[in-house]
């Protein structure tokens, strides 16, 4: 029954951030919760989970640019491996176990998938004749560690696992410029699949079209989506405020989008009062007054993130032109 001991997972709305700050811990080489979720695109991401015409479902957050995470993931410090899974969901599973069973008993923790919950864990053990892993996260303290192999992944989830490597080479100026290529990225939309789900900044537009008409609206993942949006740009805004103290000579740009995130998050949080989570606001999601209120502060929300993105952009020219 091996098991690693001393990681968890941190607290964090983005847990696949959560289970990266609680695995640096682990390795010794820890960082800010705000500069984890700026380097690796988390503090940027914005995704509308729509499906059958129902907007703002709770996969939303987690509908992520999985084949661009261990390079993003790189610039923290470690190189990253990811498990790619076959099309049969049965041998995936089997191969899953071992591949993660492997990095467990080589001492290395993992961060995996839909245990418990659609979010990110961490795995740190497995037991083979209880067919189970021991995880970490936002439900342990509930339920406890034991993640059944049967039960993995839920019907709506997948298979993903991502485990740390070797200490990674890092050129702060190439990380620092390609995250901030990233956030320009995350905000065009360009962060996932061409699926037909609202991403990036016009996926607050398009939120903000569905509360002022008749669109059905997740209340649950109405609530969460908005608590997950609003914790990673404050995050971004820390993120880009160590930047600009960093960067003398892109102060000014870096300083603009930290404010304008700053005030996005303001924008945000009349929604959180209105919306907020678990209980979503219980009827306010179907209040034609508030839904209306709503789509308003989403605006002012969706405003805000584009004079950030000018910001960055600006930023990120001269950062360029100087190298």
């Amino acid at each position: 029954m091996p098991t690693i001991e001393g990681v968890h997972i941190a607290p964090n709305w983005t847990s696949a951030a959560g289970a990266l700050e609680g695995i640096l811990e682990f390795l010794g080489a820890p960082l800010p919760r705000h500069a984890i979720m700026g380097l690796t695109g988390h503090a940027w991401h914005t995704c509308l989970g729509t499906r059958e015409g129902v907007v703002a479902l709770p996969s939303g957050p987690h509908d992520l640019d999985w084949e661009s995470m261990t390079a993003n993931y790189a610039r923290a410090g470690f190189t990253w491996e990811r498990f790619l899974p076959a099309d049969e969901v049965g041998a995936s599973r089997t191969a899953a176990i071992e591949w993660a069973a492997a990095r467990i008993d080589s001492g290395i923790p993992v961060i995996g998938f839909d245990f418990h919950l659609h979010e990110f864990s961490v795995v740190y053990g497995y037991d083979r004749p209880g067919e189970h892993f021991f995880v970490d996260n936002v439900l342990s303290e509930e339920v406890g560690p034991i993640a059944l192999w049967r039960d993995w992944p839920s019907p709506i989830g997948k298979i993903e696992l991502f485990a740390p490597g070797a200490p990674a080479e890092i050129d702060p100026a190439q990380v620092l410029g390609d995250a901030m290529h990233t956030a320009l990225e995350c905000f065009a939309g360009l962060d996932g699949p061409s699926d037909g789900q609202p991403r990036g900044t016009a996926a607050l537009d398009v939120w903000a079209e569905a509360l002022e008409g008749d669109a059905a609206v997740d209340r649950a993942g109405n609530s969460y989506t908005l608590a997950v949006l609003q914790g990673a740009r404050l995050d971004g805004a820390d993120f880009l405020g160590d930047l600009a103290e960093a960067i003398p000579d892109l102060q000014g740009p870096l300083e603009a989008a930290r404010r304008a995130l700053a005030d996005e998050t303001q924008a945000l949080s009349q929604l959180i009062t209105l919306f907020p989570f678990p209980s979503g606001g219980h009827g306010n999601v179907a209040n034609i007054g508030l839904r209306r209120a709503a789509a308003m502060a989403l605006r002012r929300a969706a405003a805000h993130e584009r004079s950030a993105v000018a910001s960055i952009g600006e930023a990120l020219a001269l950062f360029t032109g100087a190298g």
